[in-house]
């Protein structure tokens, strides 16, 4: 399987908070989005499942 590149734009302070957040856990920003993707992928449920279900 072949590794794809994801970019996105984010609003700086949103980054910056996001950045203290993960490092506090061990990760990067970068670390977290993969793991998020990769349970997504893995389960088929996102966190926002129940959000947008009427």
């Amino acid at each position: 399987m072949s590794d794809k590149l994801i970019q996105l734009r984010v609003e700086s302070e949103v980054k910056v908070k996001a950045d203290e957040t993960f490092m506090k856990q061990g990760l990067t920003t970068q670390m977290a989005i993969k793991v998020f993707l990769t349970q997504v992928a893995n389960t088929g449920q996102t966190p926002f499942d129940n959000l947008f279900r009427g």
